[in-house]
């Protein structure tokens, strides 16, 4: 059976047995269901003190004393519930035809009579049954309920989806085209400038300290020496025929021990004066960073100075074709999420999930059985849809 169906069937049963307790107890049925669960109580307990009767005769003195107690115990309960029955008849919670009947169970349930009041208890066990059973009912209903309120949502935010496609302009795609140029320009610059960089500290010690004579490196940021103490630096790289090593490889040369230093035949304490003491400065240069210099690579690179002159024409629009491209990614991400719906569709199925809404929360009488479901197919396939 389909979800519909199967709720319209729901519904129309839970309706029958509140109208069949609501004839017996009123609209506040549930006095007269908890009278009718205290009573079974009763009659099960005064079943089960009469089935130890017999037991009893050939017990022990304390066991027949302690069994006493417990049957004037249910004596009491059973005078309690009789002048509870008075107080729910007065209060209008339960009908005189009822109270006595009740109260003739108890007697009966006195007289040892226990089968007969059982008997004479079926009804009352009818309205427990159909108690029952209401509690399922009410509990399937909350789920139906909870899962048609989760897929209105679901509808209602497609829809939303659609009528914002349905009013927002067309994508300037003139402004999408520059953005994207702009993005892969700026990411050409980049590797020229990463290029570049890794060129600089792969360069030979000597060749890279003369290169920041000129102060240029420093301006990008680049670990730079003073120059006395680049000139000193020089002049023993040379000495040592060390000057074709790169910064990382002196770097790894000062982090060796002392007998390995001097194997290379080099002047321990000079080595430590100009090299080991900047083994900061060489790992400067080994671990440098930085965003790109488009000004420094302009100066320094034919390619790189063209593609920053492209680029600096396109700083001109460049605020308003980001924000044309961020609304063309929403919009394109949007018309993913909605491929394939149609808005009839969804305003159709809407509508019937709210009548089905109005059904189970009882603003509408739910279709005959005859006609269930007829006509709302389309809301029980989305139902199932959702898998739910």
């Amino acid at each position: 059976m389909d979800d519909e169906k199967e709720i319209h069937a729901l519904v129309r049963e839970k309706r029958q047995i509140e109208e069949k307790l609501t004839l017996a107890g009123g609209d506040d049925f549930h006095f007269l269901l908890q009278d009718c669960a205290d009573l079974s109580d009763i009659i099960d307990e005064i079943e089960d003190v009469s089935s130890q009767m017999s037991e009893k005769e050939h017990a022990a003195f304390e066991a027949k004393i302690k069994f006493s107690r417990k049957v004037r115990r249910k004596a009491k309960d059973m005078k309690n519930f009789e002048q509870h029955l008075v107080s729910e008849y007065e209060s209008k919670h339960i009908t005189l035809e009822h109270g006595k009947r009740m109260v003739s169970i108890i007697k009966l349930l006195r007289s040892k009579s226990v089968d007969k009041a059982k008997r004479e208890a079926k009804e009352f066990h009818g309205f427990l049954e159909m108690g029952a059973r209401l509690e399922i009912l009410d509990d399937l209903l909350l789920k139906k309920k909870a899962q048609a309120e989760r897929f209105a949502r679901t509808v209602s935010d497609q829809l939303s989806g659609l009528e914002w496609l349905e009013k927002e302009l067309p994508i300037d795609e003139e402004k999408v085209k520059r953005h994207n140029e702009r993005a892969q320009l700026e990411g050409e610059l980049s590797k020229i400038w990463q290029a570049y960089v890794q060129a600089l500290k792969s360069m030979p010690m000597a060749g890279l300290l003369r290169k920041m004579n000129d102060g240029k490196l420093e301006k990008i940021g680049f670990p730079c020496l003073a120059g006395n103490e680049a000139d000193a630096l020089l002049e023993f790289l040379q000495k040592s025929r060390l000057e074709a090593k790169s910064a990382q490889e002196l770097h790894e040369i000062a982090g060796q021990s002392e007998q390995k230093i001097r194997h290379l035949g080099l002047d321990l304490p000079l080595f430590r004066q100009e090299v080991a003491a900047r083994r900061g400065f060489l790992f400067g240069i080994m671990s440098f960073s930085r965003a790109p210099a488009h000004a420094y690579l302009i100066e320094h690179d034919a390619i790189a100075r063209k593609l920053a002159e492209r680029l600096s024409e396109l700083e001109k629009t460049k605020e308003a074709d980001e924000n044309e491209w961020a609304r063309a990614s929403m919009i394109r991400k949007k018309r993913e999420e909605l491929a394939g719906a149609d808005k009839a569709a969804l305003e159709k199925a809407l509508q019937g999930l709210r009548e089905l809404q109005d059904v189970m929360g009882g603003k509408a009488a739910p279709a005959e059985e005859k006609g269930s479901g007829e006509g709302k197919g389309l809301i029980g396939s989305i139902l199932k849809f959702l898998g739910k």
